[in-house]
């Protein structure tokens, strides 16, 4: 075989699992088991060469989303701050909120990640509101979250994923009022500091909402994913570690940095449940993920590396 048409090979199979992967290298690195360096030179080099392998469809690609699917970021040292499920409701900033603020400023981390459900979008759900519980309107719910974000460090990247109660405020609109969705804007617009996306890829870590469900979700996340992976949604708080031949990569279940007692959480009926206030930290030396660490509540206090935070 001659080099060109080696090469042209190598263009089209590198391009075509580009796309089988929603055009996210990071991605397609691990689809093909090369660096993600590899992959990228590999992209720039047949966009120069082979033209013609890239689909492009008037002025939208064909794999943009309303939201962007993933966010790539790399960093070699430093640590990234993560925290799901605030479910801010007016004048109900939790301790575990201003623990994660307050550590944030003594520990300065790279990348804040809100990983979803920040806002708890109460008025705008689908399910109906219970008698007499005076839900806030999502203008206060908006306010509310601006205040606790400005106690906040100011990290360098701050990244938003988006939650299912965060979707609630773009999906109400568009379900309701379609005609006013470009004169009210969506949930990003009224946070433009933040980087919105459905799912954020720190070096080769996976940060998302969520995944699966039920007491297994972390450990099936990172099995299913086959990297680590930090994911909220159902409340818990707990570190798996998944171990093969490979190595070790965890399935992280971030907690929540709202308050599990909250009347916001009234349609549970009180029941015993897993949920756990809390929030993860995640170090990285030289690029590699070191054991990820857990901030939680121990005797209603939060507790970090040994020591009360507040």
């Amino acid at each position: 075989m001659s080099p060109p048409s080696l090469a042209k090979e190598v263009a089209e199979d590198t391009v075509r699992h580009w796309y089988s992967a929603e055009c996210n290298i990071a991605a397609t690195a691990r689809r093909m088991k090369l660096s993600r360096n590899t992959v990228g030179s590999r992209l720039e080099r047949a966009k120069q060469l082979f033209p013609e392998l890239f689909i492009e469809v008037n002025n939208k690609s064909l794999h943009e989303w309303t939201i962007p699917q993933f966010h790539e970021i790399d960093i070699n040292d430093g640590t990234v701050f993560i925290g799901s499920d605030a479910h801010i409701w007016p004048h109900n900033e939790t301790i575990m909120m201003k623990a994660f603020a307050k550590l944030s400023k003594e520990l300065k981390p790279k990348v804040i990640v809100l990983n979803g459900d920040i806002l708890d979008g109460a008025r705008v759900s689908r399910h109906g509101s219970l008698l007499g519980q005076n839900a806030p309107k999502l203008t206060a719910e908006i306010n509310a979250a601006h205040k606790w974000i400005n106690t906040l460090y100011q990290s360098a990247i701050c990244i938003w994923t988006m939650g299912n109660h965060d979707q609630r405020v773009d999906n109400y609109l568009v379900n309701n009022a379609p005609e006013l969705d470009d004169y009210a804007g969506r949930l990003s617009d009224r946070f433009p500091n933040w980087t919105f996306c459905w799912a954020t890829i720190i070096n080769n870590l996976e940060v998302r909402h969520r995944f699966r469900s039920g007491i297994h979700a972390g450990w099936n996340a990172a099995l299913h994913s086959g990297i680590s992976t930090v994911t909220g949604h159902t409340h818990q708080l707990q570190v798996t570690a998944i171990r093969n031949r490979n190595g070790t990569h965890w399935g992280i279940e971030c907690g929540m940095l709202g308050d599990p007692f909250h009347k916001a959480f009234e349609y549970a009926e009180g029941l015993t449940s897993r949920a756990q206030s809390g929030f993860v930290v995640i170090t990285f030396n030289n690029e590699i993920m070191m054991p990820p660490e857990t901030v939680e509540l121990i005797d209603g206090r939060p507790v970090f590396r040994g020591k009360w935070i507040i």
